[in-house]
């Protein structure tokens, strides 16, 4: 029992220190699902950060999203599987349920103008 204590306070440590606002980053991700299922382009669009919203004109970008449904269907909730930072961004894991099945969804968050933005997004089914 005492061998698996030093290391659990340890990354306990670690964590509170990183400096990793939790709450703001699950907020993030789950306004994005509440829009993704709304098909709220323009607040998706809001979501993203400047260098993100600049790969395609417009709301391009944002409705890119719009083929995660085509993938796995509709979203179904989710929750945080692992969060760290380094060098200024975040790196979320979503654990997600979606029609067609368990996705993880992969977020880099930057801070922006004071609050958190999506810098990336990727998906892919659960094994």
């Amino acid at each position: 029992m005492r061998g698996w204590l030093a290391p659990a306070v340890l990354v306990a440590a670690l964590v509170a220190c990183s400096g990793v606002d939790e709450a703001a980053a699950v907020g993030l991700v789950t306004r994005f699902h509440a829009a993704l299922a709304d098909g709220d382009w323009a607040a998706i669009d809001g979501l993203l950060s400047r260098s993100t919203r600049a790969l395609r004109p417009g709301l391009g970008t944002a409705r890119a999203f719009r083929n995660l449904g085509a993938r796995h269907g509709r979203y179904l909730g989710g929750g945080l599987a692992r969060i760290s930072a380094d060098d200024g961004r975040i790196t979320l894991v979503w654990a997600a349920r979606y029609e067609r099945g368990a996705v993880n969804e992969l977020f880099v968050l930057v801070d922006e103008d004071g609050g958190l933005k999506i810098d990336s997004y990727s998906d892919k089914a659960a094994p």
